[in-house]
């Protein structure tokens, strides 16, 4: 599709994009006493606070319709839907877990339903049952199917899940050849790859199984699977990140380590959103095309997560620089 397509909605990101919260804004919140003033301070940007938020302490649900309307007013606005995908699959992705996890163990799990993406819970719910749909791509049932085959014969509910993972990022492997945009497919891979990275370092740190690794790794990536399989299998952390740091978006990604004292999981994953927001930043100046769209969504994911750390924070009266520490990265830094 010619990037021009993508023009009306670029255009509209723009304005969109100047909505998303500054640093200013952030600062205004983390110096806020209370949570009265969180909402005050919350309420001159352009989220609308429901009045009884502070009766109803439904932190959660605020931002969750928030965001479920962002993605539903996109989806409306980008000419392809597979671009929205990207992100909001994920969603689509956790519910079937949930649904599965529903029918298994016949318990209610609707609480934990997130209702963002345009799959509805009950066509969901027959895709689960069925593997079936005609509203569903190809990709996402087989990758369903094979979730429901192995667990007809491991009854492995945590398997599942994690075979739901990974037929995401096969979704998303195919979303880049369907989309057809270079930086696009780069941004993808970069997603896929990072992934991979971060669960072969945990693999490692907790002493994991080749069998896990071959059922947990993407084979989506730039690398293949079997050789991160070998590679995890030295044990040395250097080699597994100077393989990573070869990709072309990688740059540095961590200092050398001495083998006595392994990667630090939650450094590398901090780092990890550092190149992921650094590419998303490059993508939000792109002037035609998706990348806009994608870059935008990225941030507003981001600004959200950070909006339910800090509310949360203020409730349960966290120390500040603990909420800095774990923010995600912003729009515009």
């Amino acid at each position: 599709m010619s990037n021009a397509t993508y023009a009306q909605v670029d255009t509209s990101i723009r304005v969109k994009e100047s909505s998303l919260l500054a640093k200013e804004d952030y600062d205004a919140l983390l110096r806020a006493s209370s949570l009265e003033d969180v909402f005050a301070a919350l309420r001159k940007t352009n989220y609308h606070v429901p009045e009884d938020i502070l009766k109803t302490h439904d932190f959660d649900g605020f931002l969750t319709r928030d965001l479920r309307d962002t993605y539903a007013d996109l989806y409306e606005q980008t000419p392809v839907d597979a671009v929205v995908d990207i992100f909001a699959l994920r969603y689509s992705y956790h519910n079937l877990k949930v649904l599965f996890k529903e029918w298994y163990t016949d318990r209610d799990l609707s609480s934990m339903y997130i209702p963002i993406g345009r799959f509805s819970i009950e066509a969901l719910r027959t895709l689960m049952k069925t593997g079936d749909g005609n509203q569903f791509p190809d990709i996402m049932k087989a990758g369903v199917l094979k979730a429901r085959s192995y667990y007809d014969e491991t009854e492995d509910l945590d398997s599942l899940s994690i075979m739901l993972d990974q037929a995401y990022l096969s979704h998303l492997r195919v979303i880049a050849d369907h989309i057809q945009d270079q930086d696009a497919t780069n941004v993808i891979m970069m997603l896929i790859d990072l992934e991979n990275l971060s669960t072969v370092v945990r693999a490692m740190k907790q002493g994991r199984s080749r069998e896990f690794l071959a059922a947990v790794l993407s084979n989506d990536g730039t690398f293949e699977k079997a050789e991160l399989i070998e590679l995890a299998g030295t044990k040395d952390y250097n080699r597994v990140v100077e393989k990573f740091a070869s990709l072309p978006y990688a740059g540095k990604l961590y200092e050398k380590v001495d083998a006595k004292d392994p990667i630090d999981v939650v450094k590398l994953e901090k780092r990890i959103k550092q190149i992921e927001a650094d590419e998303m930043r490059q993508a939000a100046w792109v002037p035609f095309g998706p990348m806009p769209v994608i870059a935008y969504i990225y941030f507003k994911e981001n600004e959200v997560a950070n909006l339910r750390l800090l509310l949360n924070a203020k409730e349960y009266e966290l120390d500040q620089a603990v909420v800095e520490e774990r923010m995600q990265p912003i729009y515009g830094l």
